[in-house]
């Protein structure tokens, strides 16, 4: 019966987890399948997808009050994000679906109306120039698939912006002090392994690449320096 119990628990816990991450495989899954539209091997460093992170933050802004942005909201017990699972998950489809209106009202009566316009103004032309240069560069009716690949791309970008925002905010209410301990392990992880970590989970979007190592005089590789 303890057998039971155990996998019982390691069964729920590995549901949580990627009911969790399943939005930011499926921003993934995206930027897998129409890289070849794109001709682009894609990358955080990509114009469309750095455009529309940065639309995501401008939905994140307007979306989420201040009150829940201060440290005593992130991390205290019953603070504004001590929430169970599916609490979390109702609060990240709300903000998910109702950024989008939250930008348009700010954009056309908010306060922060003209610094928006700037941010998305810089955001857009990013990414235009993107388009532009590829499809200049590209062959003669080759502008469909190219601006499906870059819209949904940019899409997927701007809702796995937003979606991240409050899990960020979650994990660090549930992980609390745990973060410390896993800043070191991402750290040594990057170090010493190869890919890193962080490349391999983002791998659809980072395009993972390794890091040159040296060789030695026998074609064998040589450990970094500390």
């Amino acid at each position: 019966m303890d057998v039971l119990d155990l996998l019982g628990d390691a069964g729920r816990i590995i549901l949580r987890i990627f009911v969790v991450i399943a939005p930011l495989l499926a921003w993934q899954l995206v930027a897998i399948r129409v890289r070849p539209w794109r001709r682009r091997d894609g990358g955080l460093a990509d114009p469309t997808v750095m455009a529309g992170m940065m639309t995501g933050f401008g939905i994140l802004a307007v979306s989420l009050p201040p009150e829940v942005l201060t440290w005593n909201a992130i991390v205290s017990v019953g603070g504004a994000w001590d929430l169970g699972l599916w609490q979390f998950m109702d609060v990240a489809r709300e903000t998910v679906l109702g950024g989008p209106g939250a930008l348009a009202a700010a954009l056309m009566h908010g306060d922060a109306q003209r610094d928006l316009q700037a941010w998305l103004a810089l955001a857009m032309t990013l990414w235009l120039v993107r388009v532009g240069a590829v499809w200049l560069s590209g062959p003669l009716g080759w502008a469909g698939p190219l601006l499906a690949g870059e819209v949904v791309t940019f899409l997927a970008s701007v809702f796995g912006t937003v979606y991240l925002g409050p899990l960020v905010l979650w994990s660090i209410n549930r992980l609390n002090f745990w973060l410390l301990l896993i800043a070191v392990l991402l750290i040594q992880d990057y170090r010493y392994d190869e890919p890193p970590l962080f490349g391999r989970l983002v791998g659809a979007v980072n395009g993972v690449r390794n890091r040159p190592r040296r060789v030695g005089a026998e074609g064998v590789p040589v450990p970094d320096p500390d």
